[in-house]
């Protein structure tokens, strides 16, 4: 079955949001003194990982992960601040740009030709 881009993208978005949910809501439920974030964080990190994986049938591996790691790791921020808040400092806010930063080089660098991003399987 061929996948197209804008299904793999949706399912590296989709991929982030899962992994999310799982970290906040470990979080979330381990504050109320229950063990059901524990039981959400591992559904939602499993599920995430398996929409990861059909991402990166179109979507380099390389960049995949960096954005679904980069792009996961400022929305906890994001979530840790407003939600549960945490403290942002003047250099903790310069690490997440420098974050961002290295995703949008990442970014640019990958620029591969349509066909060399397809899997090399025929």
């Amino acid at each position: 079955m061929k996948h197209t881009a804008a299904y793999c993208w949706s399912m590296l978005f989709l991929a982030i949001m899962l992994e999310l949910t799982g970290t906040s809501s470990m979080k979330f439920f381990t504050m109320q003194g229950g063990s059901e974030g524990y039981i959400t964080m591992i559904s939602c990190m499993l599920f995430s990982y398996f929409a990861l994986s059909k991402a990166v049938v179109r979507i380099p591996i390389s960049l995949a992960y960096a954005v679904w790691e980069g792009v996961g790791l400022i929305g906890t921020v994001c979530i840790a601040w407003s939600v549960f808040h945490e403290p942002m400092p003047p250099l903790k806010l310069l690490g997440f740009f420098v974050i961002l930063s290295g995703l949008a080089m990442i970014k640019l660098g990958t620029s591969l030709p349509e066909k060399e991003a397809v899997s090399h399987d025929g």
